[in-house]
């Protein structure tokens, strides 16, 4: 039988998994290869540990060129363009054929999507810690801040991680209150959610609302931001409401990779994936983790998150193998997710359940504890240490 290639765009944990498993189901003549601009892959967790100062970032990734399983072949280059006629891929290391490509590309930061936010973290008045390098530099800013007040806005929906923004809250309010500077601070948090964490229904808006309540925290739902003037120091939001800030934190705009859109691959947004299979609707191309979207019962897309890119890699690798006639068992994504939620210096809390049951998400929110502070500690070890050894 003639060799088949498997294209994997993306070495993040969704395309670093799928590798992995597609060399278990596939024979040993075909081939796997994983094309990314960079070998360093990192959790999104560790962003907000860099931000506390609890992890270096130099420690908060890890090189998978080496990580990658025997049989793996690894290319690191820009991908430029998908010919999906062709079944050819372009990026700037050469052309690449394929009979089958799972794209695991993630989704980009655009601030340039608000009218002067890429102006404000350019010019230094404006924080991001959704990239590992804007959460090093939030952390030099929380060391020297004196007091004033603090807005951190999620600027759009869909975004990386939902607990995220609200933790990163608890850790600034808590990290201030470390370092004693309590008097006439005042934290506001903005987001377009009608709800904290909105997929997990009222109820759990409601407990993160109080939890955040409790540390002086003010939640303000609905708003989403529309513009930004770092000279001014304000905020504007689509509801007309301006807003001013000491310090402004801001989860930018998530957007699928522009190759992607420029391949003719995407019409709303994000690449539409199967549920069960992962397929997208163009033939021979497969999609998991953030550049993907599917659909939970409630018609609402999956939350973006690593764990979800995981489970889908190996649903996704078991559909691929099958359809290229190897051995491999029925594709199965359930959607059961688990992320971790800070809440301060030595706690930590999670939220659980199952995302995909009719009519929507069943989640619980399992209280802080040193012992799960503990575990998460101890869990970020074990895959550093794990993909390291892959």
């Amino acid at each position: 039988m003639q060799a088949r290639t498997v294209l994997v765009l993306g070495v993040g944990p969704g395309g670093s998994a799928a590798a992995q498993h597609l060399r278990r189901y596939l024979p040993d003549g075909d081939r796997v290869v994983v094309v990314d601009r960079t070998d360093r892959q990192t959790l999104g967790i560790s962003h907000l540990l860099v931000m506390r100062g609890w992890l270096e970032p130099d420690a908060a990734s890890i090189s998978v060129r080496d990580a990658l399983p025997q049989g793996v072949e690894f290319v690191q280059a820009e991908v430029q363009g998908i010919d999906t006629g062709a079944r050819r891929v372009r990026t700037s290391a050469g052309e690449i054929a394929y009979d089958a490509l799972l794209v695991a590309l993630g989704a980009d930061l655009r601030p340039d999507l608000i009218p002067g936010l890429k102006e404000a973290i350019d010019a230094n008045a404006a924080e991001e810690f959704y990239s590992l390098s804007g959460a090093w530099r939030l952390n030099r800013r929380l060391e020297s801040f004196s007091g004033g007040r603090v807005c951190i806005i999620v600027s759009r929906l869909p975004y990386k991680c939902p607990p995220a923004p609200y933790e990163a809250a608890l850790l600034i309010a808590d990290r201030l209150r470390e370092r004693g500077v309590t008097s006439g601070v005042q934290i506001d948090l903005f987001t377009p959610e009608p709800s904290p964490i909105a997929a997990g229904g009222p109820e759990m808006g409601q407990t993160i609302r109080s939890m955040l309540q409790e540390q002086g925290i003010t939640v303000h739902t609905g708003e989403e931001l529309s513009a930004v003037d770092h000279e001014q120091r304000s905020a504007t939001f689509a509801s007309g409401r301006t807003e001013s800030w000491d310090l402004l934190v801001v989860v930018p705009p998530h957007a699928a990779p522009s190759v992607l859109t420029e391949s003719g691959l995407i019409e709303s947004g994000w690449l539409v994936a199967d549920r069960d299979t992962l397929r997208t609707e163009i033939d021979g191309i497969w999609a998991i983790g953030d550049s993907s979207a599917v659909h939970m019962a409630n018609g609402m897309p999956l939350p973006k998150a690593a764990v979800f890119a995981t489970a889908e890699a190996e649903a996704a690798a078991r559909d691929i193998a099958r359809t290229l006639g190897a051995t491999a068992p029925e594709p199965a994504f359930e959607g059961i997710g688990r992320c971790w939620f800070i809440v301060a210096d030595g706690m930590a809390g999670y939220i659980e359940g199952r995302f995909l049951d009719p009519p929507g998400p069943k989640l619980q929110l399992h209280p802080a504890s040193a012992d799960n502070f503990a575990a998460m500690q101890a869990e970020l070890q074990d895959w550093s240490e794990q993909a390291r050894r892959r």
